[in-house]
């Protein structure tokens, strides 16, 4: 595992890659700029700013700058971003592990440094301050989360990949200042025991402060480099488009599995990103308990834990609608006033999925939930693209055409409201050579 985690196994892209040093602290960078950067714009029009990704990279010398560099440059072509992997000296077989001290001389060395060489490149690249990536493999993770943390106004998105989290690192003071950031946690079924635990206590910290979350675990791969999710996820929040298909994520299959949330409560185990055929049923994956100890989770976040391609809300009432998912077949309706009023400031009708990406043809089931109050007497009409589906309060689709499909419900209560929600579903085509097999 640690063998093929050094490896990287993403090919060179097209664009200019350069080895620099910033001018106040002599730290260490990578600098990848996209095929088309240095483009001539349309007359009249200045150079476009580009989203620029700070990738950290894991543990010396099982990775480094220079290695997270070449496995972002292909995806970098792809979405139009700038990278940029500084070298860290935290990150080190030789560091801390866990680390838990967020005054490590060598932590505030490598946030010194970070902070400079993002100024440097605001100085003398074209890219968005307001389009920013945190993202990190491995041991970056601590650098990541904690960077977010400490500088949130610098960063517009997290997403950590088989990384390393902890929560003595941050401070939750600054909760507010980024809870609106869109937040991603990924890691692999056969990844080393601490990213997996460390990452599962990610999803708990960042639920239970409220951050729009999402979480996923993919199947059968260990301690490898998925640049390719990350960038994804990066590209759908700050409106980048892909100039060729994800390849990496058509290969990838999420782990269907359940989330503890206490002793012996437990969400009920979804259906995994999985592309059966229209003629197999919904596969779904066994459960996967973890410690009463590794959830601290609180009543509202316990509500809020939406786990498929794993969405968690960023809002403090949502109430959850098992009807037609697998497991439970209730409603639970909002405990009081103040909590129905809650919900609404985050939207009083959610969609959830079984899956949000996938390769064609793709089997998704979907359900709609609301209090009570609302679907009592309501009409319910299901949409993808604007197109009708179906009429109930869930279902299921398969999706064969790939791109991105916008399944949208519109609920009509019987006092004549109406609610409306859409999510976004990506279909990938299929790789020629598996569909030859």
């Amino acid at each position: 595992m640690v063998s093929s985690g050094c490896v990287v196994g993403q090919r060179p892209g097209e664009g200019k890659c350069v080895q620099l040093y910033e001018a106040t602290t002599g730290a260490a960078y990578w600098l990848y700029l996209p095929v088309g950067y240095d483009d001539p714009p349309p007359p009249g029009e200045s150079r476009p700013k580009r989203p620029l990704v700070m990738t950290f990279h894991g543990m010396k010398p099982f990775d480094n700058d220079n290695r997270q560099i070449r496995e972002w440059q292909q995806e970098a072509d792809r979405y139009g971003f700038v990278v940029c992997a500084p070298e860290l000296f935290v990150a080190d077989v030789f560091g801390p592990l866990p680390l838990n001290n967020p005054n490590h001389p060598s932590l505030k060395r490598d946030e010194l440094a970070v902070i400079a060489i993002m100024d440097e490149l605001y100085r003398t690249v074209d890219v968005d301050p307001n389009k920013v990536l945190a993202t990190s493999w491995s041991y970056g993770g601590y650098v990541a989360h904690y960077m977010a943390n400490r500088y949130p106004e610098r960063f517009s998105c997290i997403v950590s990949r088989q990384s390393n989290f902890s929560a003595a690192l941050l401070d939750p003071k600054n909760v507010p200042r980024y809870r609106d950031h869109k937040v991603a946690i990924f890691y692999t079924e056969n990844d080393f025991a601490i990213c997996k635990a460390e990452s599962r206590q990610a999803v708990e910290w960042y639920a239970r402060h409220g951050f729009d979350l999402t979480h996923a675990v993919f199947e059968k791969k260990g301690h490898e480099r998925t640049p390719g999710v990350a960038a994804e996820f990066f590209a759908r929040t700050c409106g980048a488009k892909a100039k060729s298909p994800p390849v990496e994520l058509a290969q990838m299959q999420v782990v269907g599995a359940k989330h503890s949330i206490g002793p012996r409560s437990t969400i009920p185990p979804i259906a995994r990103a999985h592309t059966p055929p229209p003629s197999e049923p919904l596969h779904v994956g066994p459960p996967v308990e973890m410690a009463a100890a590794e959830s601290p989770f609180t009543d509202g976040a316990r509500e809020r834990a939406q786990l498929g391609v794993y969405r968690i809300p960023n809002n403090t009432g949502a109430w959850s609608l098992q009807q037609g998912m697998p497991g439970d077949g209730t409603h639970q309706a909002p405990r009081d006033a103040a909590h129905l009023q809650s919900a609404r400031r985050g939207g009083i009708v959610r969609i959830r999925l079984s899956s949000t990406i996938g390769v064609a043809p793709l089997l998704v089931s979907y359900s709609a939930s609301m209090p009570q109050t609302i679907l009592r007497g309501a009409s319910v009409l299901w949409t993808d693209n604007g197109e009708p589906i179906s009429n109930g309060l869930n279902g299921q689709r398969v999706f064969s055409d790939p791109g991105e499909h916008t399944l949208g419900v519109l609920v009509s209560s019987r006092d004549g409201k109406e609610y409306r929600t859409a999510r976004v579903i990506s279909v990938l085509e299929r790789p020629r050579d598996r569909r030859k097999n």
